[in-house]
């Protein structure tokens, strides 16, 4: 669950495999997105707003438009659940955690992977950027 940056909308991820974005003063859901396979693990907002993105069972990482409701692209590398996933502060980047142990970055634009971290022995269950960007 996360709040977008300007406070209005909450956007949450369900074991439905859904979605769902609610208007935070009236409590109303606005939208559901669907498109993974299964449990939806992790969401959050792109620092304008404008994209989600959303990690799952599934394996994979999706990025969508919130104005439309539509998928934009689906990042796949994992090799276990995602558990985690995060906007960089500029919303140029993503860094995501998984089951398979890896923490992986990717370019938001291209959904290319530009790097992953391997060292922990168990799964990645959260990931973080610096408030600069420049650091996980």
């Amino acid at each position: 669950v996360q709040f977008s940056p300007d406070g209005n909308i909450i956007v949450s991820g369900s074991s439905d495999k859904t979605i769902r974005l609610w208007d935070v003063s009236s409590g109303k859901q606005i939208q559901s997105l669907e498109g993974h396979s299964s449990n939806v693990t992790s969401v959050g907002f792109s620092p304008d707003s404008k994209r989600i993105v959303s990690g799952s069972y599934d394996e994979t990482i999706r990025l969508w438009d919130v104005s439309s409701g539509k998928q934009i692209q689906s990042l796949g590398g994992h090799l276990g659940h995602v558990y985690s996933v995060r906007f960089s502060p500029d919303g140029n980047k993503i860094l995501s955690g998984s089951s398979d142990k890896i923490i992986r970055l990717w370019d938001a634009s291209s959904g290319k992977q530009i790097q992953s971290l391997e060292g922990h022995l168990e799964a990645i269950n959260s990931v973080q950027f610096s408030p600069d960007g420049n650091r996980i």
